[in-house]
């Protein structure tokens, strides 16, 4: 949602609901919080969110780009995330989810982000080093470096530099391959990837 993000503030939770922000001429022309329990819930206040930025946006001569459809930009939206956050969850830029919900986005990032989205997966740190990529690579999914590069949707030869520490793999990788090792049973099937 153009201008609408889900702000849940985990410490005090009585507070969570709806944040509009509108900005034109790099100024921000709206800047309200819509929490739910002064609404009578979440999707009430979402409504009255999107009666104020539609109200601000008119006021100010805003006019909203079509929103991208793909896979990841729904299930992004459909947990109130903006990009910028579901990047920081993903450890990645916010420009690259710009660029997977414009265009193609690996199988394995559409099921990450769904595990994480629907609490499968709980957020976890990507202090993954190339030592734990070929353990959980060899031990927790029996997988050759091709299988790992074809799940991924990688070069064969970048599993064996992030291996080898001669490269860093990217922040989703690793994100990733920390789910894995965590007990994750990954959506997608894994005996596609050839061997």
């Amino acid at each position: 949602m153009h201008g609408i993000t889900r702000d849940t503030r985990a410490a005090n939770p009585s507070d969570a609901g709806w944040r509009v922000r509108l900005m034109k001429a790099s100024q921000f022309v709206a800047d309200r919080h819509f929490r739910d329990q002064a609404y009578g819930g979440s999707l009430r206040a979402k409504k009255a969110a999107r009666c104020y930025r539609d109200d601000m946006a008119k006021e100010h001569g805003i006019v909203f780009t079509a929103a991208c459809v793909g896979e990841l930009a729904v299930l992004r939206r459909g947990a109130g995330l903006a990009q910028r956050e579901l990047a920081q969850i993903l450890r990645v830029s916010s420009a690259q989810i710009a660029k997977w919900e414009r265009g193609v986005v690996p199988a394995a990032v559409l099921s990450l982000v769904g595990a994480l989205l629907s609490r499968q997966v709980a957020t976890t740190s990507s202090d993954v080093s190339g030592d734990d990529i070929r353990r959980i690579r060899t031990q927790v999914l029996k997988w050759t470096q091709q299988q790992l590069a074809t799940e991924l949707d990688r070069a064969y030869a970048a599993v064996g530099q992030w291996e080898r520490g001669g490269r860093r793999a990217p922040g989703w990788v690793l994100v990733y391959l920390q789910a894995v090792n965590d007990g994750w049973n990954r959506v997608h099937g894994t005996e596609s990837s050839g061997a």
